[in-house]
């Protein structure tokens, strides 16, 4: 054995064989991990046709096909499907996946069943020790077709992004952006330039669905439709009753606008439309706004909308 390590040919060559040696154990190592991600997500409920591997030795790359994920608790019977996706992780960056959908998403629950179709759907997670850090949704040309709570309903827009961050006390900080989104239901239709939203929830959302005494903060809206601009901000809780109470403070520029648009969709009639501007008038007029910009609450209680003395119809359900 010295005369081996003394040979000069084995000292021309060990700088090689270290070499080789330290690659395999990278391989086995990143082959380990690799399998481990794999593991995981099964363990998560998500199973597939086909899953191949690559991206060795900077990143790990799982190619998978038609995926499916299944709630591993059965808390929900929701489903959802995709035709394939590429999850590309960066061991080497603090916990970062890239997950490239390929397909619409199908998603079916107790409630009904939604379809998202795009052009282009990226999403990034950072996950610590505390579990998911922070994460982006974001989709080109988006459409939404959904049966839902026994309404049906269908959306696109020309782009969305959704992101979350961990917020203070157990709640996750969740913004909302789209443009040119246009809403649809039972031959009605509502098309907005831009619409964005700032909300905490619970994080507990993140592993279970919606429950009863879950409270949902909206931290600023705004919404805007030709001369109509809507700012809001306020809090809901979810009732056992499959409904919501709170209350929105609501900032209107163009209180005309906003009731013909009310008056379009069916929710004022022409009485509720003149108390409407009466009562808006007067607000102004106490409170210092302007006819043209003024606020007034927007009220879910007893199963039913309310603005300011306006009722608008039933309460959205939740459940």
């Amino acid at each position: 054995m010295k005369r081996l390590f003394a040979n000069q040919r084995f000292a021309l060559f060990a700088p090689f064989i270290a070499l080789a040696a330290v690659a395999l154990i990278a391989f086995g190592l990143w082959v380990v991990v690799a399998g481990r991600i794999g593991g995981e997500l099964s363990t998560r409920g998500l199973s597939w046709q086909n899953l191949t591997r690559e991206g060795f030795p900077a990143r790990i790359s799982l190619h998978i096909e038609k995926p499916i994920w299944r709630d591993p608790e059965a808390a929900t019977n929701m489903v959802w499907q995709n035709s394939g996706l590429s999850l590309t992780v960066m061991p080497f960056k603090g916990g970062h996946a890239i997950i490239d959908f390929l397909g619409a998403h199908d998603i079916t629950g107790d409630a009904g069943q939604l379809r998202l179709s795009h052009k282009g759907n990226l999403m990034s997670a950072v996950v610590d020790t505390d579990g998911l850090n922070r994460a982006s949704f974001e989709a080109s040309a988006p459409d939404i077709a959904a049966s839902w709570l026994g309404q049906n309903i269908n959306a696109r827009a020309a782009d969305i992004a959704l992101h979350t961050r961990r917020g203070a006390k157990n709640r996750y900080d969740i913004a909302l952006v789209t443009k040119q989104i246009t809403l649809m239901q039972d031959g009605a239709s509502l098309t907005l330039s831009r619409l964005d939203a700032n909300a905490s929830i619970p994080a507990a959302l993140l592993d279970r669905r919606m429950q009863a005494g879950d409270v949902i903060m909206l931290t600023r809206a705004t919404l805007q439709r030709d001369a109509l601009s809507l700012i809001a901000k306020g809090r809901v809780k979810l009732r056992a009753n499959g409904y919501m109470d709170g209350t929105l403070d609501l900032d209107i520029v163009n209180l005309e606008a906003f009731a013909d648009a009310l008056a379009e969709f069916g929710l004022i009639d022409r009485r509720d439309r003149r108390k409407l501007l009466l009562f808006g008038g007067l607000g102004a007029a106490l409170g210092g706004d302007t006819r043209d910009r003024l606020s007034l609450p927007l009220q879910f209680k007893n199963k039913r909308v309310y603005l300011g003395g306006v009722k608008l119809g039933r309460a959205p359900r939740w459940k």
